[in-house]
């Protein structure tokens, strides 16, 4: 026994596993990265051919998503409801939005108001920044085309509308468009139903939604080899639509929401660290995938699979509560776009030199808020157009700094999803129960059989 053991250690990695252990590592992403920014400034033609690379990598971790979120949420939910300490979690959950997102409008404000990045003294730089403002065009922010005439005396739309339109009327429509938030509130309804079934009613179908959770990590797994060149193609892709000239103008723009990411980072590892017992360093080496698929993807409902592994399997809190919180709170908390909403007013005010008092900046950080939580589910494009409410409310003229905004889109994007993601961790780890043995006990067949796959 002895004998064969030790041959069967000795035996060679297969060359497989060699080249799928390189491309899975960090380093490697990184540098697939970095090759796609200088593809995308020398290859421009070459780099915007490789789009559709992108795209396609994007629609495979969406498809692995939505079957993700069905089987773990609804798991979780039943498995929650015998839990007495659920109703605790789900205010935890209300306690930790407010806190996020108000924390997000005082870093953003400060940083912004610190240092400034509207105000550009030099003048070479106002007459290229007019230059590219001119070259857009007029810009319009309002994104519904009108298909028939409004009626003249149409109805003022009814405060609930928008609450309304949260729940599916047909939940098979809504799997089939994506339509993650209402994909998410029938899940949790559906899975506080089932966990009132008797048990030995509803153990085929958590057996059932188990296998799928696990074949879905798999797939998570499996695609994760083709990160690398997935970054590659849509770096460079994004780098030869957006330019040079751009970055330039925007530089302090993007600096003021890289410092403000990097204080959320920064904060939520400490937070993971001090909860999880773990050192900073291993929190942060334990973060890598989940960080280097945000910045490849920029989409945190892509990255819910990876937030669920950081925590669960790496980290080793609660998978059931861990199951629950990541995709209600990447949801619910947008650090990100409000991150935005403050940063992008405070730096149109100070681009046409407009003083904002204590009333305004007050205004400014209270919609943002609330602007923010709407948008779950918004394409980069749309959530920009959003800033357009806070201009209006403070007289600026939003629609030549679109422009701006939209050209830059792609990095701050990025920014957003990371901050997004790095949060909804945080808060997870902050609520979630760290269970090292329960959490090995429950998750060592789903290890070995992602080993093996």
């Amino acid at each position: 026994m002895t004998a064969a053991s030790d041959t069967q250690a000795a035996a060679p990695i297969p060359a497989w596993a060699r080249l799928s252990k390189i491309l899975r590592s960090p380093l490697t992403v990184v540098a697939f990265i970095i090759g796609g920014v200088l593809c995308g400034i020398y290859f421009p033609a070459f780099s915007k051919a490789l789009a559709p690379i992108g795209s396609t990598y994007l629609n495979l971790l969406k498809m692995v998503v939505l079957p993700f979120i069905v089987s773990s949420v609804i798991f979780s939910m039943r498995s929650m409801v015998r839990d007495p300490q659920s109703a605790t979690y789900l205010v935890k959950v209300a306690g930790a939005v407010t806190v996020v997102s108000f924390l997000a409008v005082a870093i953003a404000g400060a940083l912004t108001l610190a240092i400034k990045p509207g105000e550009i003294n030099d003048q070479q730089s106002r007459i290229e920044l007019g230059k590219v403002l001119n070259s857009q065009g007029p810009v319009a922010t309002d994104l519904q085309m009108t298909l028939a005439p409004v009626a003249e005396n149409a109805a003022a739309p009814s405060p609930f509308a928008n609450i309304l339109d949260l729940v599916p009327s047909n939940v098979f429509s809504a799997l089939s468009s994506g339509d993650t938030i209402k994909v998410l509130l029938f899940c949790l309804l559906f899975g506080l139903a089932v966990g009132h079934v008797p048990q030995a009613v509803s153990s085929s179908l958590a057996d059932a939604l188990d296998t799928v959770y696990r074949a879905c990590i798999i797939l998570t797994h499996w695609f994760n080899v083709l990160l690398p060149f997935a970054s590659f193609a849509m770096i460079a892709d994004q780098t030869a639509s957006i330019g040079i000239e751009p970055l330039r103008l925007m530089i302090d723009f993007l600096m003021v929401l890289g410092l403000a990411t990097l204080v959320f980072m920064a904060l939520s590892i400490f937070v993971i660290a001090s909860r999880s017992r773990t050192s900073l360093w291993t929190t942060l080496k334990a973060h890598q995938p989940v960080l280097m698929m945000a910045i490849a993807t920029r989409s945190s409902v892509a990255c819910i699979p990876w937030i669920i592994d950081l925590l669960s399997e790496r980290l080793r809190f609660n998978r059931v509560v861990v199951e629950l919180l990541v995709p209600l709170q990447i949801a619910l908390i947008r650090a990100g776009p409000i991150m935005l909403y403050v940063c992008g007013t405070i730096f149109i005010a100070q681009l046409y030199g407009r003083p904002l008092g204590l009333g305004e900046l007050a205004l400014v950080g209270v919609a943002s808020v609330l602007i923010g939580l709407t948008t779950a589910g918004m394409s980069g494009i749309v959530v920009l157009s959003q800033m357009a409410i806070l201009c209006g409310y403070l007289g600026l003229p939003f629609e030549a700094a679109f422009a701006l905004f939209l050209a830059v889109d792609s990095l701050s994007d990025t920014l957003r999803t990371l901050t997004i993601v790095s949060t909804t961790a945080a808060a997870t780890a902050a609520i979630a129960p760290c269970d090292d043995g329960l959490a090995a006990r429950h998750h060592e067949p789903a290890e070995a059989t992602s080993r093996a796959a």
